[in-house]
């Protein structure tokens, strides 16, 4: 998946999923796995308001129980008189929308002119196409009072085809 992609699925900006992995020493491939796991670390740090370094741990914690497991609670308290609960059945369903939407939909737009996708010109591209290009340069070279006079000549063809037709006489009854 590409950067872009990657950082929606998080949801976070591209900054963001570039500083946090920085700081984290983590060197990302953008796979499903990374961004399952850099999603939990933003919600613990940016929604729960932990710093990065223990938002990783929890989230280690977190994805290390069963995938069965629904709803589990991490960063106990030595009394155990505190703790986090995540609600992993649905951190795990708001990802796979995420990431539904990021793969379909293709991320944020790239900045600038778009590439040119192959090296032809758009008169190669219609040609190659099906276009019949000799009869749109035909067209061009005509003046525009020709133009006009052969598209007046067209539509007073099919104004008489229409009324020749056995069809509209059928309409007409």
């Amino acid at each position: 998946m590409t950067r872009s992609q990657f950082a929606q699925v998080v949801s976070a900006d591209q900054k963001w999923v570039e500083n946090a992995a920085r700081l984290l020493g983590q060197r990302l491939k953008h796979t499903v796995e990374e961004s399952v796991w850099l999603g939990l670390v933003r919600v613990f740090n940016q929604e729960v308001g932990l710093t990065l370094a223990r938002s990783a741990q929890l989230a280690d914690e977190a994805l290390g129980h069963s995938r069965a497991a629904e709803t589990v609670l991490v960063g106990r308290s030595e009394a155990s008189i505190a703790s986090v609960s995540v609600d992993l059945a649905r951190y795990r369903s708001a990802h796979a929308t995420r990431l539904s939407a990021a793969l379909e939909l293709g991320g944020n737009r790239r900045r600038g002119r778009r590439k040119r996708q192959s090296g032809k010109r758009a008169i190669e591209q219609a040609a190659s196409y099906g276009v019949d290009v000799a009869l749109l340069r035909e067209g061009l070279r005509m003046s525009t009072d020709e133009r006009l006079r052969q598209l007046d000549d067209n539509a007073a063809f099919i104004r008489e085809v229409r009324r020749a037709s056995p069809s509209s006489d059928a309409r007409r009854q």
